[in-house]
């Protein structure tokens, strides 16, 4: 009887299929507010460690100008952020016009590089000429992904992409993005 018992959970466990823990996604989207004044006090950013996210959102307040910074924080702060396995990228995009429609792009994973695209559409008509900043923010994994380039098109009364950034994601991450191609 025990030796049945014995072959009934080995045979329900190993159909349960290994218990390691569930591969991570290369990427995930934080939803965060798309434009928001505040944003215009730093360019786009790639954060490797928490020490590193953390100096800076202590640093956002002092910065002039937010709308909402609560609501930034806490959108970045809930995304619950493993740095030990995760990196976070903050993609920002600035129009000239309040009018002109701005859209992020689902990233693609190209290899190990992942890329993503804004893109502001070209105004028809006349704009609102205020300017309006936005972001974008990006939970990548470290094993899977080992660069990410941003790839940027203001809109306004033309289009005119401007030359792609490229962060690099691993053990040692600059604050600063890599010098343009």
């Amino acid at each position: 009887m025990k030796l049945f018992f014995s072959t009934v959970l080995l045979t329900l466990f190993l159909q349960s299929g290994p218990l390691a823990a569930p591969e991570r996604q290369a990427f995930r989207i934080v939803p965060i507010p798309r434009r928001e004044n505040g944003y215009s006090n730093f360019e786009s950013v790639a954060f490797n460690t928490k020490a590193e996210f953390e100096s800076f959102l202590a640093g956002t307040s002092k910065q002039p100008g937010w709308n909402s910074r609560q609501a930034f924080v806490a959108a970045l702060q809930n995304a619950n952020i493993d740095f030990t396995h995760e990196a976070l990228v903050l993609l920002r995009h600035s129009e000239g016009s309040g009018s002109v429609r701005v859209n992020f792009e689902t990233p693609k994973l190209v290899g190990r590089k992942l890329v993503c695209q804004i893109r502001g559409k070209a105004l028809t008509g006349g704009g609102t000429m205020d300017m309006a900043y936005y972001c974008f923010a990006v939970v990548v994994s470290k094993s899977a992904v080992s660069e990410v380039e941003l790839r940027d098109i203001v809109g306004g009364f033309g289009e005119r992409e401007l030359a792609p950034v490229i962060f690099r994601i691993g053990a040692r991450i600059d604050l600063a993005p890599l010098p343009r191609e």
